[in-house]
């Protein structure tokens, strides 16, 4: 009978052990490798100078290989937690059997409010931003995952002040009117607010930040019983809202209709289709205008926007605006009726003067600036805008040619080009506009010298006394 060999099992046992604990680091390398152990990525693109009554945090959290599980922002004070936001992760979940399966990359965007409005107990001193995310690795639960990242920050309550110095303000419906006022040190933001519209304040002097001057505007489209109210903002998003004396003249806006011709259309939208990637071809040359005449003017408008933020922090000029010597063909916010084969078949606002003379007059700059737009412009063709200082810039359209680009210190009086008929024109003449702050304003007023003493030069002179 076969003796049990004890020496031999033991060898096997241990064997067998080694070889189970040997697999086991093997099976959990690969598993770590596989599902990954990379952490969040957590971004502040604009950290918050502290928390006020009405502070709002933007952050981004990102993650190359795996989901966001879980997002958190806790306020810290005084060693306890004051109020904690769970931020809603819509990623796709992660499955557990599918742990060779690296979950899609996923970035994530939250604007958080973490003022006093909304954290009733944040008292004034100081206090911690702290911001955790967690991805649904793996490897959250041996080694990582996870990612934590704290702001110390400030705590202020007492928001700006305003102190208004002018008294007298009169605004057509689609003019302007200027305000000048004060804020205390600190404020970083000030302006006047009429309805959706913000019109941003300038410093009087360099010398003297806190006094201020904001050029504000009624446009044609809002209703004049719309309150306008200064408004002021410090670094830590405390506001102030102050009320000033003005009264708003209503207007009454022409209308008009233009009929459209095969002719016309066969003339200006191939031109502007070929020179605009950004519209799509409908098949006829009306669906095609109706398109130019429509999502174009938006995207020109947005345009316009845009240049509106590159201006001068002071006036450029010292004169009252010049008017083309021509004849008026198109006043300020007309409403047109577009009308064809006896149908009307669109209707627009035109926001500016269409002045009209002989064929390719010279168009001279309605006053000192600086060129930030030279180019063709969607439905103004060949166009040219001009800064001239704290949120005013100038529009000229369909010219024939330019005489001036990008950068050009001009001068009133300056020729920077020739009347045309390029975009959106039905002859030769040039689309004049008058902006502030991107908005078409009623050019009238700046071409007037009275209206631009009253209004403007009689108020800065009150100031400097």
């Amino acid at each position: 009978m076969a003796k049990f060999d004890r020496k031999s099992d033991s060898g096997t046992g241990v064997g067998m052990v080694v070889l189970i604990v040997a697999v086991a680091v093997v099976l959990l390398v690969l598993l770590l490798k596989l599902t990954g152990t990379e952490v969040p990525t957590i971004l502040v693109p604009h950290p918050p100078k502290g928390l006020g009554q009405k502070t709002e945090l933007a952050l981004d959290a990102r993650d190359a290989k795996h989901n966001l599980k879980s997002l958190a922002v806790e306020v810290v004070q005084d060693g306890q937690v004051v109020h904690r936001s769970n931020l809603v992760i819509s990623a796709r979940p992660h499955r557990w059997w599918r742990f060779w399966s690296a979950g899609p990359a996923s970035t994530t965007h939250w604007n958080v409010l973490v003022g006093h409005d909304v954290i009733p107990e944040l008292k004034e001193g100081h206090a911690s931003l702290r911001i955790s995310a967690a991805n649904d690795s793996w490897g959250h639960f041996f080694r990582g995952g996870r990612s934590e990242t704290t702001l110390d920050l400030p705590v202020r309550f007492a928001p700006p002040q305003i102190e208004v110095l002018t008294t007298q303000h009169y605004i057509n419906q689609g003019g302007c009117d200027m305000v000048m006022f004060k804020v205390s040190p600190g404020t970083t933001e000030s302006g006047v607010e009429v309805g959706s519209y913000f019109f941003t304040s300038f410093p009087v002097k360099v010398s003297t930040p806190e006094t201020r001057l904001a050029l504000f505007a009624y446009p044609y489209n809002v209703d004049p019983s719309t309150p306008a109210r200064i408004v002021a903002r410090d670094d830590v998003g405390n506001q102030s809202i102050a009320n000033f004396s003005y009264k708003v003249f209503p207007k009454k806006f022409h209308t008009d209709t233009i009929t459209l011709t095969d002719d016309f259309l066969n003339r200006v939208v191939p031109p502007i289709m070929t020179a605009t990637p950004e519209l799509t071809d409908e098949g006829s040359p009306l669906k095609n205008f109706l398109g130019i005449n429509g999502h174009l003017r938006e995207i020109d408008s947005q345009q316009l926007m845009e240049l509106s933020k590159h201006t001068s922090s002071t006036f450029l000029w010292t004169e009252p605006f010049l008017r083309l010597p021509a004849k008026t063909e198109a006043s300020f916010a007309d409403y047109r009726s577009y009308s064809y084969n006896g149908q009307v078949v669109d209707h627009q606002t035109h926001l500016g003067f269409d002045l009209a003379g002989h064929e390719h007059m010279p168009v001279r700059a309605a006053n000192d600036g600086v060129v930030i737009f030279a180019g063709y412009l969607g439905i103004f063709g060949n166009a040219a805008v001009i800064d001239h200082g704290c949120g005013i810039q100038s529009l000229y359209g369909h010219m024939s040619s330019l005489e001036v680009k990008e950068g050009d210190h001009v001068k009133r009086e300056q020729e920077i080009g020739r009347t045309g008929q390029t975009g959106l024109a039905g002859g030769d003449h040039l689309h004049f506009t008058m902006m502030l702050d991107g908005i078409a304003v009623n050019p009238i007023e700046w071409w007037d010298p009275h209206w631009i003493h009253d209004r403007i030069q009689a108020k800065l002179d009150s100031q400097s006394q």
